[in-house]
């Protein structure tokens, strides 16, 4: 009985052959990509874009929510202003931010001008008196970047 015959007439171990194969490629593929990439590339999946734009979204809703909250910020506000602009940082660095070039070219061509409006916005909100103004060309910054999306 050949190979071929074997398996046909195995519907199980059909399914555990592929299986195994999907799982071969699967890995096969993330091993051929550090091989063909430069050591500086990050391959970022669609999914993690999604989940960091949409922790970012979150991030920008909150500065909004304290910024309209009232007229006046109060220390313990500019205190959470400046950790969400870490956070804000914290994922900029986790899409690409620097010398690395990503499998988003979207994101290659506008995340270093982010970073720099980020650090701009934390250090005037850092400083005594604190200024806010940054804050809102961090915004546009996010308007400018999905206006075509």
């Amino acid at each position: 009985m050949s190979f071929y015959a074997f398996v046909s007439s195995r519907p199980a171990l059909r399914v555990l052959l592929a299986l195994l194969a999907a799982a071969a490629l699967a890995g096969g593929c993330a091993q051929l990509r550090k091989a063909t990439y430069p050591q500086d590339f990050v391959y970022l999946e669609p999914k993690q874009v999604r989940s960091e734009m949409a922790l970012m979204s979150l991030y920008m809703s909150q500065i909004d929510d304290i910024l309209a909250d009232s007229s006046t910020i109060s220390s313990e506000q500019q205190a959470r202003l400046v950790r969400i602009l870490v956070s804000i940082d914290d994922v900029t660095n986790r899409l690409g931010a620097g010398e690395a070039q990503t499998s988003h070219l979207v994101i290659d061509d506008h995340i270093d001008e982010f970073k720099a409006d980020v650090n701009d916005a934390l250090r005037k909100a850092r400083a005594d008196p604190p200024n806010y103004y940054s804050l809102g060309r961090l915004a546009g910054s996010c308007v400018a970047c999905h206006r075509y999306r």
